[in-house]
């Protein structure tokens, strides 16, 4: 049986404000939890539904004990229902908010509420986000609706309009490091994935569990021989098919920017990526911080479109990158 979900150690803020609001019967229907990727958005917005539910909240969260939160912990709560892309960046389909709808329509079984959490809210098209809007201006009795997003401008206006917003910031280079260090016990191991992540400790920890390092490590092979003239950008391109290409296209940007920073400041702290400092510090010196801040500025456009889910050919666009990263070393 799995555990109860848990909101992280730096959101207790967000935890204290919400849970004395459902105290005090102010809950508002619908509420948008917006804020960096990779923060625990997600895994706050189950905790709070799965406390909502529980039926002895006597220590400020879900008791462990009750019927609600056994079913809870079996993953088989019938007032509770989870909404996501059937697989990671797909899209939220119209069919899956219907049934959302009358998910919603429904007397809870268990009296109480009835609980959506819907992530990530941009995920929906069109289509999808016209049928959540006619749940949000018509919600079932006794139904609370968690949407949980990173791209908040992507919603329709009319969506934002009626949720109420809930910000959620990034912890602390030091609290991130202590809970990923939970998971991932190695200091320098549990360091470079939060770097990897851009300092969001649930994507670190995706990368760990999705074994990105390894990854790292071929990317990093790759582009050293591809600044040593060994390897060209279509056959470097051919080596990275199997990649993501919005994992990519973010670290590409972190280490870009971390060259921009070296660059403007001429200091070497930071070049924060140890390993790969003497060829940072090398591309650095040669580009310039106004090449380097074209490059990033391409390389977001270029993430942006992927994000966008426009059919692309991988191969033509990895190549297009990696040929702007070699045009950085002459």
């Amino acid at each position: 049986m799995a555990d109860l979900h848990q909101p992280m150690t730096w959101h207790g803020g967000n935890w204290q404000q919400l849970s004395q609001r459902l105290a005090d019967n102010q809950l508002p229907h619908a509420l948008l939890l917006r804020g960096q990727s990779g923060v625990g958005k997600r895994e706050f917005a189950l905790a709070f539904a799965q406390y909502v539910l529980c039926q002895e909240k006597t220590s400020g969260m879900a008791c462990g004990r009750c019927r609600n939160c056994q079913l809870n912990k079996a993953r088989t709560h019938p007032d509770l229902l989870l909404i996501e892309p059937e697989e990671r960046g797909k899209q939220i389909k119209v069919a899956q908010v219907r049934a959302m709808i009358e998910f919603t329509e429904k007397t809870p079984q268990q009296g109480g509420f009835r609980v959506v959490v819907l992530c990530p809210a941009e995920a929906m098209n069109i289509s999808s986000a016209n049928a959540l809007l006619k749940c949000l201006e018509e919600p079932g009795r006794d139904t609370l609706m968690l949407l949980v997003s990173q791209q908040v401008s992507s919603l329709l206006p009319t969506i934002r309009s009626r949720c109420q917003q809930v910000l959620f910031s990034r912890p602390s280079t030091e609290d991130a490091l202590l809970w990923l260090k939970k998971h991932v016990p190695e200091d320098e191991k549990a360091r470079i994935l939060l770097q990897l992540a851009a300092g969001e400790p649930s994507t670190a920890l995706r990368y760990e569990q999705e074994g990105l390092l390894e990854q790292r490590e071929a990317m990093k092979s790759g582009l050293a021989g591809l600044s040593r003239g060994k390897l060209t950008p279509a056959e470097l391109a051919l080596n990275w098919q199997a990649y993501d290409q919005v994992i990519v296209l973010e670290w590409l940007c972190l280490w870009v920017q971390e060259m921009i920073r070296y660059s403007t400041t001429g200091q070497n702290k930071y070049l924060e990526t140890d390993d790969m400092a003497k060829m940072f510090r090398y591309i650095g010196d040669r580009a310039g911080s106004r090449r380097l801040l074209n490059t990033l500025q391409w390389l977001l456009e270029q993430r942006a479109i992927v994000q966008s889910q426009v059919t692309l050919n991988k191969q033509l666009l990895i190549e297009a990158v990696l040929g702007r990263w070699l045009a950085l070393t002459v």
